[in-house]
């Protein structure tokens, strides 16, 4: 499932990036793979609570620093 859910989070953050799929670093910060600001987090966040069918609470929000963050958190959370 890992591979799935970090290919489904590739998608999503493309909309968000110049670079092509396969130049997406999952250990790169966040902000250097999308340039999030704080709004653009947000919109994120919610495309993802809305793909997975899932609500993320802010505190667990914090801790996304990667793509694997987000990866290892999803597999969690996600039947």
């Amino acid at each position: 499932m890992l591979m799935d859910i970090k290919a489904q989070l590739i998608d999503i953050i493309q909309d968000y990036v110049d670079s092509p799929a396969s130049e997406i670093d999952p250990n790169a910060p966040l902000k250097e793979v999308a340039a999030l600001d704080s709004f653009v987090l947000i919109e994120l966040i919610a495309r993802i609570e809305d793909y997975f069918c899932i609500s993320i609470p802010n505190e667990d929000v914090k801790g996304f620093k990667t793509l694997n963050d987000m990866v290892q958190y999803l597999e969690k959370v996600v039947n």
